[in-house]
């Protein structure tokens, strides 16, 4: 009786501390809704060898609207108008579009755009530290396995990604700073005439 009694009471702490951990990360994504800054994304093997590395700035702006501009090695832009995500590999001149809902739940830079309530219920939660969170997705057809979200005094600061094939992406965010809204300007492409252009739909 006692060991079923422990491990109810186990189940039951788990379970509180599991949706106290998904309410504190809640908090601190929505205060990091409508922020900009630069980034520094690196991807490593599973031998954990260096194989890519890519810097940027980004623009953020609820609801569920960025720029996420790489500006070297290659030029790419990924912008969301809230309703649509264009991304564009400028050398290569090819674009494609689809829904932004279509990425909500199975990409990490879902995220950063919509808001937090409704993307969290895609993922479990496990608090690492004060700053630091772990996200497993509840899906198994997911891209990636896990995502890591860490934080500096409230202010987004990096985020790690490990794919189903081992690859781990770290994307550290500097000069992070909050805005009181921007144009509709910003969020809005237009392609030049020599993109090829592949439209996805939901």
């Amino acid at each position: 009786m006692y060991r079923v009694l422990l491990a109810v009471l186990l189940c039951f702490s788990a379970s509180v501390w599991a949706q106290e951990s998904a309410s504190s990360l809640s908090l601190l994504l929505e205060s990091n809704r409508d922020v900009e800054g630069e980034f520094r994304q690196v991807t490593y093997n599973e031998q954990g060898e260096q194989v890519q590395v890519s810097e940027g700035v980004f623009l953020l702006a609820a609801p569920n609207r960025f720029v996420w501009d790489t500006i070297s090695p290659f030029p790419q832009r990924i912008i969301s108008d809230g309703k649509v995500v264009t991304i564009w590999d400028v050398d290569l001149e090819h674009a494609t579009q689809k829904p932004f809902s279509s990425t909500v739940g199975n990409s990490p830079a879902a995220l950063l755009g919509d808001s937090a309530d409704s993307v969290l219920t895609h993922y479990q939660v496990v608090q690492i530290s004060d700053s630091k969170y772990r996200l497993v997705p509840k899906e198994s057809d997911d891209l990636f396995s896990s995502l890591t979200l860490s934080f500096d005094k409230g202010v987004i600061d990096a985020m790690s990604i490990k794919d189903v094939l081992g690859q781990t992406t770290v994307i550290e965010f500097s000069n992070v700073g909050a805005h009181e809204g921007v144009s509709d300007q910003n969020f809005k492409i237009n392609l030049p005439e020599s993109v090829d252009l592949i439209v996805e739909q939901q």
